[in-house]
């Protein structure tokens, strides 16, 4: 009775058992089907978005929809195959009647000869669908334990001292940042980076909490502008470096330049960043975050912003000298605003006299407002008075009008009346001052050589002659019109009827010249030999340079290759004849000649460089709107470049005998627009606020490795039947 209750077990583990096992596997190949059904549709962002949220995971197609459909055909191919195959009935010929009794004496070991006969299909199964999964991409993106990296970014720009959330969104930030380091594990290492429109470490790699406590504490708030792309940089030299001091110390010494590779792997940094920030910066499209786990905290502020600032400030000049200022305002509300704008003219820290002007703005609009004054040599602040908004930097702004200036020019040469026009015109006389000599002065202490080197000169024309040495050379712009430095060399015959080919419309000296092409020229010298950083202005056929920027630091020499008349006093061409040519010489004596018309159209903002230029060579002396003062000895051009704009307002400076004062304002409708911005974009990945976006640690060579693993068990199992 114990046999027979054996038997009927052991037939009905034999019925189902192969079929329960493979209907497994078939479920377990449901999820592939349902995956690459909803990526057929296009589904397959949303699909992702959807697994990474519930379950961490992601995917990517390693091959086209339908090569994937094709291989996940595979098993129910082997099923099929296996079907027909069972379909065979035995028939009883006399040929095997001798087995048949062999086969019963083994019927104990049914039960394994069953696994021997059926397992390689179930392995078949199993690495055509671990293969299926595979080439699915599956990606996890887990959270990290202990003994993990973090990079703590955060915004301290202009905006971030909004007052639409309790204190300043700054303080918010710094609030949440020491959150998220006092929530840290006592083995992770973190790193401050603070950035507005550079990035500063302000700690780097620490485990000490109370270190980075410190850090996040002592960030102060800037009037600057927004931009992630330093910071995000900054922390991916870490995390992602592109080389690695072992695979430089494994180079050859002579390494094949043109046969470079790696040698020794660089290994990256695994990192979470941290970004605390309004997010009102561009989106940063041209960076892979790699090994940065990116998330981003964002101040919870109102939905309509609570701001209308100052976006634009110009200046102009008119014929009578007066100076007018107009100046463009943004209404970023969703309603009415009735406000007044207040010109002051400053004298020091005081209004010498103020204008006034009121202006109803409609919502989420644009306006302009225009004041004229007449004596536009002080420095101006407008005002926007009763906004009563979140965001008070950009209710101010400064302008400073600029001391007109003339160019210095000596003009050298023998008699030219078409230069002697240009340089007589009433236009020409309000940019500069002419000092004519003749050829014959250039060996005259007096009259160029003592001139010349102590820089009395801002720009020298050479008019068919030159310095005999470049001793000689002026400390100033020059101008060559038929001649050359003395160390640049010409070819001895020259090139006829050259023909103009191309220029630089981009260069100052040929800003705005049209219609070039058809300007006649009889002759012009073949300049040779042009220095490394000469700049080719203008081009003829036959690599033939007819005007070159040659550089002689700090000065440029320009060389105009061709004469304008010859020593005969024949024309050598008809430029002269077109507008071009005076436009031409009046953008040489502008850009070479420092002139300065009164009136500033440059914008400087908080972190630019700013260029100040000494006429007598001494020290200048800078004092910010906080009221510090900075000297600084001018170059051998007789300039500064002061860098130390980090505040808004007026700076004066002067060399002790003339004003040279320029104004820093933010004048940025981006940073001026405070609505939220839930969403930012780094390279291809879009992160809300609050969402986590983690390495994603890549699961398919772990499947394609099992699928190898059970192909080989497969074959021994095949091999092992066949001996």
């Amino acid at each position: 009775m114990l046999a027979n209750r054996n038997e009927i077990r052991y037939t009905i583990v034999m019925r189902f058992a192969f079929p329960v096992a493979v209907a497994i596997l078939i479920l377990l190949s449901l999820p592939a089907i349902g995956v690459l059904v909803i990526d057929s549709f296009g589904y397959g962002p949303g699909l992702n978005t959807w697994l990474q949220s519930f379950s961490g995971l992601s995917h990517q197609l390693a091959l086209s929809l339908p090569a994937a459909f094709v291989l996940l055909a595979v098993p129910l191919a082997l099923v099929i195959l296996h079907l027909l195959r069972l379909r065979r009935q035995p028939l009883v010929i006399s040929s095997t009647l001798f087995w048949r009794a062999s086969m019963d004496d083994m019927h104990a070991n049914a039960l394994f000869r069953w696994l021997q006969r059926n397992v390689p299909l179930l392995l078949q199964l199993l690495a055509a669908f671990l293969f299926v999964y595979g080439i699915l991409g599956p990606r996890l993106h887990g959270a990290t334990g202990s003994g993990r990296h973090y990079i703590l970014m955060i915004d301290n720009s202009a905006s971030m001292s909004a007052t639409d959330v309790p204190q300043t969104r700054l303080d918010w930030v710094k609030a949440e940042a020491i959150k998220q380091i006092d929530a840290s594990a006592e083995n992770d290492v973190g790193m401050v980076i603070t950035f507005n429109r550079t990035a500063e470490i302000r700690q780097s790699y620490t485990a000490d909490r109370e270190l980075l406590r410190t850090a996040v504490r002592g960030i102060k708030q800037s009037s600057s502008q927004t931009r992630l792309d330093e910071a995000l940089r900054l922390a991916a030299g870490l995390a992602n470096p592109t080389n690695s001091t072992e695979n430089e110390a494994s180079r050859p010494a002579n390494a094949d330049p043109s046969k470079d590779r790696t040698y020794v792997a660089t290994e990256g940094i695994a990192a979470e960043v941290h970004l605390y920030s309004d997010g009102g910066f561009p989106a940063v499209n041209d960076f892979a975050l790699a090994n940065l786990a990116f998330e981003y905290h964002s101040p919870p502020v109102r939905e309509k912003p609570d701001n209308i600032g100052v976006v634009r400030l110009d200046a102009t000049r008119d014929e009578a000298g007066q100076l007018s200022v107009t100046a463009g305002i943004r209404n970023y509300r969703d309603s009415q605003a009735e406000l007044t704008a207040r010109l002051d003219v400053l004298n020091g820290n005081r209004a010498a006299r103020s204008y006034m002007k009121p202006l109803k703005m409609n919502a989420n609009a644009s306006s302009e407002i225009e004041f004229t004054l007449p004596d536009p040599e002080l420095p101006l602040q407008i005002t926007l008075e009763g906004t009563s908004d979140s965001f008070s930097i950009d209710d101010v702004a400064w302008i400073v009008p600029a001391v007109a200036r003339k160019a210095h020019i000596a003009a050298i040469g023998p008699k030219n009346s078409i230069l002697d026009a240009f340089f007589g015109s009433a236009e020409t006389r309000k940019i500069a001052e002419i000092t004519r000599l003749a050829s014959t002065d250039l060996t005259d202490p007096a009259r160029y050589l003592d001139p010349a080197r102590s820089g009395k000169f801002e720009l020298v024309i050479f008019d068919r002659c030159a310095p005999v040495a470049d001793s000689g050379m002026p400390r100033a712009n020059t101008l060559f019109i038929g001649s050359r430095p003395p160390s640049q060399t010409a070819e001895p015959t020259p090139v006829k009827n050259p023909r103009i080919v191309g220029w630089a419309g981009v260069h100052p000296v040929t800003r705005g010249l049209r219609d070039l092409y058809s300007v006649p020229i009889a002759e012009t010298s073949r300049l040779t030999n042009l220095p490394a950083g000469t700049e080719r202005i203008i081009e003829s056929d036959g690599n033939v340079v007819l005007l070159a920027g040659i550089p002689r630091p700090p000065f440029t020499d320009l060389v105009l290759a061709f004469p304008i008349i010859d020593d005969s006093g024949k024309w050598n061409t008809l430029w002269p004849l077109e507008p071009s040519f005076v436009l031409f010489m009046r953008n040489v004596v502008r850009a070479y000649g420092n002139v300065r018309d009164g009136v500033t159209t440059d914008i400087t903002r908080p972190g630019d460089t700013v260029t100040l230029r000494s006429q007598t060579g001494k020290q200048i002396t800078v004092t910010t709107p906080d009221n510090h003062t900075q000297s600084q000895d001018p170059s051998n051009r007789g300039e500064i470049s002061f860098a130390d704009t980090a505040q808004l307002g007026v700076y004066n400076a002067t060399d002790g005998t003339e004003r040279m004062g320029f104004a820093v304002n933010l004048l940025d409708a981006e940073e001026s627009d405070l609505a939220p911005h839930h969403t930012v974009t780094v390279g291809s990945e879009t992160s809300t606020s609050g969402e986590v976006r983690r390495p994603a640690r890549e699961l398919w060579k772990w499947a394609v490795l099992a699928a190898l693993f059970v192909v080989l068990a497969e074959w021994w199992i095949y091999a092992s039947r066949v001996r």
